[in-house]
């Protein structure tokens, strides 16, 4: 499967937890004819506050591959997941704080 669109949404820092927090989804084509498909991800981020955006960004879409990676298909190994990180990532949203 191809990853051909990640999304980050509602990113946060949680200062109580201190990590970020967001929502990633992707979209994933396969090699055939299927329809894409759209998974989404609850991610973490454990860095600073004042940390780069560029980190922050590639912590969540690998926390997103990992979580990918262990549903059932890929698992098996039956699947191999794919992605150009450089089309794929939409621009990541500005960060809000969590409410305490």
């Amino acid at each position: 499967m191809k990853v051909t669109d990640i999304n980050l949404r509602d990113l946060q820092y949680d200062g109580q937890r201190a990590c970020f927090r967001a929502s990633v989804s992707m979209t994933m084509e396969a090699s055939g004819d299927a329809r894409p498909k759209r998974v989404n991800f609850i991610c973490q981020s454990h860095r600073e506050l004042d940390c780069p955006s560029s980190l922050i960004t590639y912590d969540m879409v690998t926390h997103a591959l990992e979580q990918a990676r262990q549903m059932p298909g890929f698992r098996r190994g039956e699947e191999q997941i794919s992605v150009d990180i450089s089309s794929a990532v939409t621009p990541r949203p500005a960060i809000t704080r969590a409410s305490a």
